[in-house]
């Protein structure tokens, strides 16, 4: 079933955050080159003129989410960032800001969507939105 990227909500929403989280987002779903969905996310990020950059210490969790290191723009260090589905983030021990959660509870009942969280340092930072093709209008 085909996915698209229909929408985001980072914390806090600052132009800077929403950067910072397209950048982690797309790095991370570079990684996966034939997945539709990673395709729909670094396909976002590039046309807001965000480019992937080299990931360390990948891993993937089938069916769960993938995680590695990333350096963001403007700091020296890489930092872990994790994508993936509420349980992950859960079983990760990830805090998720109460505005994060209410949005993503809210797009969990909408029909023919499916979330999923980013975050580091223990924070969800965001949630992003997929809808079904064949859910959606005319924007594909």
């Amino acid at each position: 079933m085909k996915y698209r990227f229909d929408a985001y909500h980072v914390l806090p929403d600052s132009p800077q955050m929403q950067r910072d989280f397209l950048f982690a987002l797309a790095s991370l779903e570079a990684m996966l080159p034939d997945d539709p969905m990673a395709q729909e996310v670094v396909r976002i990020a590039r046309q807001n003129q965000i480019l992937p950059v080299s990931v360390s210490g990948f891993q993937y969790f089938e069916g769960r989410g993938l995680g590695g290191l990333v350096t963001l723009p403007d700091e020296n260090r890489p930092r872990p960032i994790l994508i993936g589905s509420r349980e992950f983030f859960e079983e990760s021990g990830f805090h998720i800001p109460a505005i994060l959660e209410v949005t993503a509870r809210k797009w969990e009942t909408e029909p023919g969507s499916k979330i999923a969280l980013c975050g580091w340092d223990s924070w969800v930072r965001g949630v992003l939105k997929f809808v079904r093709r064949d859910a959606s209008s005319s924007k594909n």
